[in-house]
């Protein structure tokens, strides 16, 4: 590569700096050597383009060389067959018979590796869009999932909703039947009571009767009225057990509480959950 760059600067100064100064340009000669400089400086790039304006100035088939060289440093394997196939393509009688030689190699060994790259670009894309394909059809599947988890999340709150309010009437049903046979034990019991105490007054009478007649009724009331105060008494602690058994022994259920309950059909027990 050095070899070139000399060659090509020999050839360059050749021409006198006077004329570049007309120009306005930079020397060629100046532009060779900035090049060599970038390209041992391991910025194959910059050399390139700065070789590429040396060519421009003053052409030279060693310059198309060099730059072709410069651009597969840089891994520019494109642009760099370009300028090979350039080099190769010139005039026979200016080119180097052993760049020629570089030349037609390198374009075979850039050709493969184009081929390569290409191979692995299109690869890359299969598998970037199987890839893409892929991550597709899970975001749906999630999207279903999610959907599903909703509408399963909405039937059971609209469940949880129902349970709620059966549990609450249940709730409710148990303190009225339960209030009801405490109304029905009062009542019950103040008539016992009520029948009792005349029952008492009719066996006075009994007592106090001084003939058949008195007696015999008396007896019959103290009967009826003891058996109306017997009933009046049996219904109303009837009433008092069945008003404690009813009657709810909790407040009405709480969010997310559980709670066991008798079956509202049938016998056994349930289980009543509020959320």
């Amino acid at each position: 590569m050095r070899l070139a760059f000399l060659l090509s600067m020999a050839l360059l100064v050749a021409m006198p700096s006077g004329a570049w100064a007309q120009k306005g340009a930079k020397n060629p000669a100046a532009l060779v050597k900035e090049g060599e400089r970038l390209y041992n400086a391991g910025k194959y790039r910059e050399a390139a383009e700065v070789l590429k304006k040396a060519q421009e100035a003053q052409p030279n088939s060693k310059l198309i060389y060099n730059i072709a060289r410069a651009y597969e440093q840089a891994g520019d394997l494109r642009e760099s067959l370009s300028y090979y196939q350039q080099y190769v393509g010139q005039n026979t009688e200016e080119a180097d018979p052993t760049l020629l030689k570089r030349s037609a190699l390198a374009i075979d060994r850039l050709r493969v590796l184009i081929d390569k790259e290409a191979k692995a670009a299109a690869e890359a894309e299969v598998e970037r869009k199987r890839l893409q394909e892929q991550a597709d059809a899970s975001r749906r599947k999630a999207e279903e999932e999610q959907a599903a988890a909703r509408r399963a999340e909405e039937v059971s709150r609209q469940q949880q909703k129902a349970e709620q309010e059966r549990a609450l009437a249940d709730y409710r049903r148990s303190r009225v039947i339960a209030f009801s046979l405490g109304g029905l034990s009062a009542v019950s019991l103040g008539g016992g009571l009520f029948f009792g105490l005349q029952a008492r007054d009719a066996r006075t009478k009994f007592d106090d009767a001084t003939n058949l007649d008195g007696k015999q009724t008396a007896a019959d009331t103290t009967r009826s009225k003891a058996l109306l105060a017997d009933i009046g008494m049996g219904v109303g602690l009837a009433a008092a057990i069945g008003a404690i058994i009813v009657f709810p022994k909790e407040g009405p259920p709480a969010e997310g509480e559980v709670r066991l309950t008798l079956a509202p059909r049938g016998t056994g027990a349930g289980v009543e959950v509020s959320f």
